[in-house]
């Protein structure tokens, strides 16, 4: 058993944290900062650190600096657990003031134990090295690096944002439920930059696609073939409302339900096209360009979109029911939706 000082700004990861260690058995500090943690540090005099890397008022760099220059607490082990040091120079670094271990968040729990158990037994034994005359430069570099790309993400979700304002209101303008289906398929592709997309319209209690629309998948002279997703992923997210989002199949789109002649895609997020009441389809959107995966941020954008979309498709149905089957283009629309199940 131990005294291990966990050092995090975001409060959920380090209860996280800090659940695991004591079910370990191991004693736990808790610090929101690199400041704090210094100051704990101190008074505590830890058996090990475990702490992030970006964090307010100082970092982990500054944090491991300071405690490298106290000879009280020199030689304390320190684990990085951040997910923020993919840079090969943020691991140098990391290197440079005697962090042997760097650990991406999330990290299975065991893998995190063993490391722990691991460093409480060796990584005492050797006395860090002396920082280099550049850690200093090096530093500086990699935080003013760091804010510039958490800046290029609040940006790029500006955009995005934007981006979903605009088509929103555009999407109530539309003549019929079929435009709707292919102005979302394609604005969405490229607002939340996807390979390719797919919206569906359902009908029926079997969730069966009526209609379809996609972008990006170019299959020569054929045309795409009529898609249905996983039945089981479709049917949880149609019931529950919620959006599906995943990035650990193996790239055949036929492992998730699409048809196997779509391009191969290993990330996916669906959504359904829906209003409180009913349900009238569904977005998929597949592989993220330029990154491993959809995120938070993107699913919620994405949410908000479709319910967007399903309250324009219902005045769409509203509008064909007022007016009778013959005012539009098309037929009635409330055959492609479907009713969900009340909730006590």
């Amino acid at each position: 058993m131990a005294t291990v000082l966990v050092v995090d700004d975001n409060a959920v990861n380090r209860k996280l944290l800090v659940t695991l260690l004591s079910g370990d058995g191991h004693l736990t500090l808790e610090a929101s900062d690199g400041l704090e943690g210094l100051q704990l540090a101190r008074a505590h005099r830890p058996q090990l650190v475990i702490s992030d890397i970006v964090m307010p008022t100082m970092d982990g760099y500054g944090f491991v600096r300071a405690m490298r220059a106290d000879p009280t607490l020199r030689l304390t082990p320190v684990i990085f657990y951040t997910a923020h040091y993919h840079e090969r120079e943020a691991h140098t670094l990391a290197q440079a003031c005697g962090v042997v271990h760097v650990v991406v968040k999330p990290s299975p729990a065991a893998e995190l134990l063993r490391i722990v158990e691991q460093v409480m037994a060796g990584i005492r034994e050797s006395v860090p090295d002396p920082l280099p005359d550049d850690f200093d430069r090096e530093h500086l570099r990699l935080v003013t690096d760091k804010l510039t790309e958490r800046a290029a993400t609040l940006s790029a979700f500006r955009a995005r944002f934007e981006a979903t304002a605009a088509l929103a209101g555009e999407i109530g303008t539309l003549p019929d439920s079929e435009a709707l289906l292919e102005r979302v398929c394609s604005e969405s592709r490229r607002i939340f930059g996807a390979s390719y997309a797919v919206a569906a319209a359902t009908e029926g209690a079997g969730r069966t696609v009526s209609r379809f629309s996609t972008s990006g998948i170019d299959l020569g002279n054929g045309a795409a073939p009529r898609p249905s997703l996983d039945p089981r992923a479709l049917d949880a997210m149609l019931e529950s409302g919620s959006p599906w989002r995943t990035s650990s199949v193996s790239g055949n789109p036929a492992d998730v339900g699409l048809p196997e002649s779509y391009p191969p895609a290993r990330a996916f997020l669906a959504v359904p096209l829906a209003t409180r009441l009913r349900v009238y389809g569904w977005l998929c959107l597949a592989n993220k360009i330029g990154a491993e995966e959809f995120d938070a941020d993107d699913e919620k954008l994405v949410s908000v979109l479709a319910t967007l979309a399903g309250l324009a498709w219902e005045n769409l149905v509203l509008r064909d029911a007022v007016k009778g089957p013959d005012a539009g283009r098309r037929k009635p629309v409330p055959a492609a939706g479907i009713a969900k199940k009340s909730r006590a």
